[in-house]
């Protein structure tokens, strides 16, 4: 490989978001599951061996899908971002489709190693399920209305709830810990789900946002989106209505914490958190242009972001 495809391998990937991915598993795994088993002087199940496993697993079969997104959308490109998809360009077809199958053939070996580690080999199914998905998403959901968003956005919450999953596995299988560690599963599953329904939410708010900034390649080259099949105005309101979900779960969430003493963590939720969605509320309703929405996608990346670091002062002030 020349230095000219070494250096746009990381594009290729998506490094940012599979740094993001990254980022939210260790912050799951430590400052949330972690915090709560400190209560009772416990440490999580999962060896850092097995945990660097999964999250090995996770981004591996990330960004072998990010590169199959690129193969397939490669007519769609040429006319929303013909200078960003170097597929057929800097990389051969063939080279990214034998890329694609070598990373996930070894993220699906990593995860049936893993699962078979912990007596279930039922867990393993979860990982080629993955890469099945992710195919489909790129070959066919995104060129239909709302499939291939709802598709993303659930992924965006499996990263965060694979790991709470693989531990709770792990766990089952040392029943004298189990026993120290039961009278807070269901406050670590509260606030697990909560966490992936806002990555559920925000991801899909984006996959909308997204949808619409390319809305004329899309069109042009049959994809059945929801700007393209209903109009921009639809997918404002729809996007306006999720982003409204999410506030009132901040609202919700702000509310617990304060109840669990956590009041700095209540406040970074409930104001400066709050203040960006509502925000975007506003905004997505005067954005129009490709380079505008651009600009409102990256910031429900930055709101992402801010609302998975928020798991730090979680660990701090629980």
């Amino acid at each position: 490989m020349n230095i000219r495809k070494l250096k746009a391998l990381p594009a290729l990937v998506r490094w940012p978001n599979l740094f993001i991915i990254l980022l939210t598993q260790v912050l799951v795994f430590y400052a949330l599951i972690g915090r709560y088993y400190q209560q009772g002087n416990q440490h999580p199940t999962l060896t850092i061996f097995q945990f660097s496993l999964l999250v090995v697993a996770t981004v591996l079969i990330a960004a072998a899908g990010y590169a199959i997104n690129d193969y397939f959308d490669a007519e769609t490109d040429q006319i929303n971002k013909p200078e960003k998809n170097q597929v057929g360009k800097l990389y051969k077809p063939e080279a990214v489709v034998w890329g694609y199958a070598i990373a996930n053939l070894l993220a699906v070996g990593a995860g049936f190693y893993l699962s078979l580690q912990l007596d279930s080999y039922r867990l393993g199914l979860i990982f080629p399920m993955i890469v099945i998905m992710l195919w489909f998403y790129s070959a066919t959901y995104k060129r239909k209305v709302l499939s291939g968003n709802v598709s993303v956005a659930f992924m965006s919450a499996l990263v965060i709830l694979i790991v709470w999953l693989f531990e709770f596995f792990a766990l089952r299988l040392q029943p004298g810990k189990f026993i120290w560690v039961y009278q807070s599963l269901w406050s670590i599953t509260y606030v697990v789900l909560g966490y992936a329904g806002f990555a559920f939410l925000v991801s899909l708010v984006r996959e909308i946002v997204k949808d619409m900034e390319d809305a004329a390649g899309d069109s042009a080259t049959g994809c059945r989106t929801l700007p393209v099949v209903y109009g921009a105005m639809v997918a404002v309101r729809v996007s306006q209505a999720l982003l409204g979900l999410v506030f009132l779960l901040l609202v919700f969430s702000a509310y617990w914490l304060f109840q669990q003493k956590s009041v700095i963590t209540s406040l970074y939720y409930l104001v400066l958190i709050g203040s960006l969605v509502l925000s975007l509320i506003y905004r997505i309703h005067k954005v129009r242009e490709p380079q505008q929405l651009h600009s409102l996608s990256k910031q429900l990346k930055l709101l992402m972001l801010a609302g998975i670091a928020g798991m730090i002062l979680f660990a701090f002030y629980l």
